[in-house]
């Protein structure tokens, strides 16, 4: 079965992979016009061998991530081949993958002050990365939070953390400032504080999951299942990887609700944690048919729904 072949893959099975996967993102080249989709930049087609590229690199980042941080600890590429098929929705998507692809740094840096007491590097690191996606786009500020969740769950809360972290949101802000003092221009700060504009985007996702509901349903059943799996197994879990996840699960609310009030591309936030608990159970849980089953319609929904792009 594929699933089984994706656990513990052999070197040409990742080759496979990465051929595969841009072969199925590339798609779209064979019938749209990539102006329309990228009219923002000068460059269309660049743009979007670009994002192939950093899609990739999301994907084996992410997978690496969790492996390497013994969030799941059987070696796959599962949570990388997760990620691609849900890429399935994303053309026209740009900045929102820089974003996330950032995020990946946000997240290892806050596995890693597991167990530290004063992860102060840890908190600065994640601050700066919040920091200067913000300045990109404001509305990622409420991911902020995730910083005080991480806090609570790795029993390092204290006013010093909050401190650092307080300096490593500042810094842009602070070169900013040394840079215009520089130049001798006059700093005016209403001018440059950057408020978060929110918007109600329930509408667009309600139009959009009209217009294609087969597709949205089979993947909302296959994210209601993984979440069931989740809870269901969650106290076999390590101390490690059960707090790791939680820390997760909360980077996936926070996304979910930036979606709905931010832009209307920065929905794609969500695929990241997302993948992880799909990949999760398609990893572990013991109905193994079932699994199989899933994901081969998991594979075949998201090829259909690519294809109906250049239609």
């Amino acid at each position: 079965m594929l699933l089984e072949t994706l656990i513990n893959p052999k070197p040409k099975t990742t080759v496979y992979f990465a051929v595969v996967s841009f072969l199925f993102l590339a798609i779209p080249l064979l019938n749209v016009n990539l102006e329309n989709y990228y009219p923002q930049f000068s460059y269309p087609y660049l743009i979007f061998f670009g994002s192939i590229f950093v899609l990739l690199l999301h994907a084996f980042g992410l997978n690496n991530l969790i492996y390497n941080n013994n969030i799941i600890k059987k070696e796959n590429l599962i949570i990388a081949t997760v990620f691609i098929l849900l890429n399935t929705f994303n053309i026209g998507v740009f900045e929102e993958i820089i974003s996330s692809f950032l995020l990946l740094f946000f997240i290892n840096k806050l596995f890693e002050s597991y167990q530290k007491e004063y992860p102060f590097k840890e908190i600065f690191v994640c601050s700066l990365i919040i920091s200067l996606l913000v300045v990109v786009n404001s509305i990622m500020i409420l991911l902020l939070p995730i910083i005080i969740i991480s806090s609570l769950i790795f029993n390092f809360s204290n006013w010093r953390c909050y401190i650092v972290s307080l300096i490593g949101l500042s810094m842009p802000l602070l070169i900013y400032l040394i840079f215009i003092s520089l130049i001798g221009q006059e700093f005016t700060p209403l001018k440059h504080i950057n408020v978060p504009k929110l918007s109600d985007n329930t509408s667009d996702l309600i139009i959009f999951y009209r217009a294609n509901n087969w597709v949205a349903n089979i993947f909302i059943f296959i994210t209601i299942i993984s979440l069931f799996e989740f809870f269901s197994w969650l106290y076999k879990k390590s101390i490690r990887s059960r707090k790791s996840f939680f820390i997760l699960l909360s980077y996936l609310i926070l996304s979910i609700v930036i979606g709905i009030v931010g832009d209307k591309n920065n929905w794609y936030i969500i695929l990241a944690p997302i993948s992880v608990f799909i990949a999760n159970y398609f990893t572990y849980t013991k109905k193994r048919n079932l699994a199989n089953i899933l994901f081969y319609i998991f594979i075949f929904t998201s090829l259909y729904y690519r294809c109906m792009i250049i239609i």
